[in-house]
This record gives structure tokens, C-alpha cells and sequence, in this order.
């Protein structure tokens, strides 16, 4: 009976030991080997290379081709506003109209003016010669008049015919009749100026009341329209923006290394993210002269045709440039790429079934697959699918 006491107790004793940790903590029971070194199971698609013509990847802006912030010639209080933000307009298309009442008042007396310099003048004035005027062709007759008597009175005078008193009279007479002469030909003169101005006061009197009609100086949409009826503007404020959107302009920076690889006539690409699954095509047609000394790079124009308006100014876009080259991508399905802000992961199965985690820079997506510029290899194989749980030297069975 001792015997079997000691037996139980010593099975008592090997029962807590193994029940509980160092600490009082139950022990994990030993049930083989960890679930995470058991296989995943992966679909998996193999890499297939491609040749293409070699692209440049560069990103921008798209601007209007023609941008105008307009502003009025003449100053004056808001009559009518003819457009709102949107609208298309043409070229020469009133967009805003000023009071022109003053305008017109002045336009009128400046004609009067102009009528009265023109009466004064008769019809001489169209040769604007003042030697033609009637009252100037009077007093040179006159003046040759009376030196033609000075001339035959000192001839006269020389044979003792004419007394000393009769010479001075004919002497007196004919300076009297060339100062009226050369006064008459001022006189004339100042009415040419005259009439002068009189005509540039009716043409810029006239030129006001053309301008106050703020018009459309290209096609284009009004992209802001910053007046409202009845406020006072001046020359200096702008009233309306115009903007012509088809075709648009991207300004893109080359950098330094990469300037042999462009010229003009190339063609572009251009996508946008408010258009994910669209391709707009263009053509480089515009290169800086000079690299920007802050930047080192060269800033090119991109011409994008835009007739049916789908692209607006503003919009950020990458422009893919088409190299005269040809280059190597790799072709894999979507659902091999695992994205995380803004890295690109693969997970490629090597030949002991293990994953080899890779990260890649993506060229373009077409359709369900997308296209890798580097990281792979042909003939590769990659894991498709729930990638979230795979990571570098997961064994996988396909």
C-alpha cells in the first residue's frame, strides 16, 4: 500500500509539471510543426516579354493654348454683362459693356469741331497746303501788287518823276502787304493744325465708344468672369478670362542627361486620372532654347488636340514620349502586383517554391495586365491573388 502511494503521488507530481509553465501560466500544448511554415496555396502566371518603341515617362500640367485676363481700355461703370463662366465664345464677341453716354457726348462735339475747322477751311483743305487757302492767295496777290508799284516808284523816283514822299508811301505799302501775306499764311496754317485735331479728337472719341465693349479678342470658353452690372472699373482691372482649350499645351521638364532623346515632332501620350482607361495623343512642337540654370532641365510644350473638350487647363497629367528606340517590358497580370503607397511589389516563385519578393516600376496598365519596365525576367513565374500574405521566403505550391 506504500508502494502505490508513492506511485500516485509521483504521477500526481508529473501531471503539474507538465500542466504548467515556470510562472503559473498553462503550457502551449506541442502540436507539431507552426502553421506558418505549411505551404501557401497561390494561382501563379508566367512573364512574358515584349518589345516596344522606347518611351520617356515625364509629368505636367495642361494649360490652355491662348489664356487672356481681360481688361478694359477705358474706364468707366458696368452697363451689361454679356457672358457667364462657361460659355464658348468667338473672336470679336462683345463680353462686357460700360456706360457710354459721356462717350457718345464727346464723340459729338469733337464731330462739330471738326465740321466748323473744315468750314473755315473750304475745300483747300484737303491738300492741307496752306498757300492754296483763298484768303492766302488774296494777300499774296496784294503783296505782289504792291511791291511791283515799290519797283516801278524807284525807277520813277530815279528819274526825279516821283517826290521822296510818294517813294516812302510805295515802300510802306508793300511791307504792309507782305506781313498781311505771312499772317494770312499762319493764320492758315493754324487752321490745318486745327482741323488736325479736330480729327484726332473725333477718332479717339470714337475709339472710346467702341471701347467700351469689352470683346473677345480669340475663340475660346470664359473661364472667370470677376465684374458684376454697375460696378466702376478701370484699365487696370481684370473683368473676364478667357482660355481656348482645343488644342492644350503640356509643359513638361526634360531633365539635363535625357535631352538627346528628344526633338520636335515626336509623339506623346497623355493620360489623366479624371480619364484612367483613356489615351489623349500629341506631339512635342515647342523646345526651350536654354536649360533652366535652377532646375538643369529643359522645358518642353506638348500639343494635345482636345475637339471634343473632354481635358480642361489644370489638370495634371504624364505624358509618355515616344523614343526613336526600341526597348524590352515584361507582360504580367494585374492581379500579380501588390501596391502600397506608391511601391509596386511582385512576388516571384523561384525554383525551391519559395517567394522572392520584388519591387518594380510600372510602365503602363492595358487592360488586365500591366506592363514592367524592370525587375523581372521572362520566363518567370509570379504569385496571383490574396498577395497580402505572402512576403520573401514563403514556400507556395501552385
Amino acid at each position: 500500500m506504500q508502494l502505490k502511494g508513492l506511485a500516485l503521488s509521483a504521477v500526481i507530481s508529473l501531471f503539474a509539471l507538465t500542466a504548467c509553465k515556470p510562472g503559473g501560466q498553462p503550457a502551449r500544448p506541442n502540436v507539431g510543426p507552426a502553421a506558418e511554415n505549411a505551404p501557401q496555396q497561390v494561382r501563379s502566371a508566367a512573364v512574358e516579354a515584349r518589345t516596344r518603341a522606347a518611351t520617356l515617362l515625364l509629368t505636367g500640367t495642361l494649360v490652355g493654348d491662348r489664356q487672356s485676363q481681360l481688361t478694359p481700355l477705358v474706364a468707366g461703370r458696368v452697363e451689361a454683362v454679356l457672358v457667364e463662366r462657361g460659355d464658348t465664345v468667338r473672336a470679336g464677341q462683345a463680353l462686357l459693356r460700360l456706360r457710354d453716354v459721356d462717350f457718345r457726348s464727346n464723340a459729338e462735339s469733337a464731330s462739330a469741331s471738326l465740321a466748323q475747322a473744315r468750314a473755315r477751311l473750304g475745300e483747300a483743305s484737303a491738300g492741307r497746303d496752306p498757300n492754296v487757302l483763298p484768303e492766302v492767295q488774296a494777300a499774296r496777290a496784294n503783296a505782289e501788287l504792291a511791291a511791283d508799284v515799290l519797283r516801278r516808284t524807284e525807277q520813277l523816283a530815279g528819274n526825279g518823276s516821283v517826290s521822296e514822299q510818294e517813294l516812302q508811301r510805295a515802300r510802306s505799302s508793300s511791307a504792309a502787304a507782305q506781313a498781311q501775306f505771312a499772317a494770312a499764311q499762319n493764320n492758315a496754317r493754324g487752321a490745318i493744325a486745327a482741323l488736325r485735331s479736330a480729327q484726332v479728337a473725333v477718332s479717339q472719341t470714337s475709339r472710346a465708344v467702341s471701347d467700351s465693349i469689352v470683346r473677345a479678342p480669340f475663340d475660346g470658353e470664359v473661364a472667370e468672369r470677376t465684374i458684376n452690372v454697375g460696378e466702376y472699373v478701370t484699365p487696370q482691372r481684370a473683368v473676364v478670362t478667357i482660355v481656348r482649350t482645343d488644342p492644350l499645351r503640356m509643359e513638361v521638364q526634360v531633365p539635363q542627361e535625357r535631352l538627346g532623346m528628344l526633338h520636335r515632332g515626336q509623339n506623346v501620350r497623355v493620360r489623366v486620372d479624371a480619364f484612367p482607361d483613356r489615351e489623349f495623343a500629341g506631339e512635342i512642337r515647342y523646345i526651350s532654347a536654354a536649360v533652366r540654370t535652377d532646375t538643369r532641365a529643359l522645358i518642353a510644350e506638348a500639343v494635345i488636340p482636345n475637339s471634343d473638350g473632354a481635358l480642361r487647363p489644370g489638370l495634371f497629367g504624364t505624358a509618355r514620349i515616344e523614343l526613336d528606340r526600341q526597348e524590352s517590358v515584361f507582360v504580367i497580370p494585374a492581379d500579380a502586383v501588390l501596391s502600397e503607397a506608391g511601391i509596386h511589389r511582385v512576388f516571384v516563385i523561384g525554383p525551391d517554391r519559395r517567394i522572392q519578393e520584388r519591387v518594380v516600376t510600372i510602365s503602363e496598365r492595358a487592360g488586365t495586365n500591366v506592363l514592367i519596365e524592370r525587375g523581372l525576367a521572362a520566363g518567370e513565374r509570379v504569385a496571383m491573388g490574396r498577395l497580402d500574405r505572402l512576403a520573401d521566403g514563403v514556400l507556395v505550391t501552385e
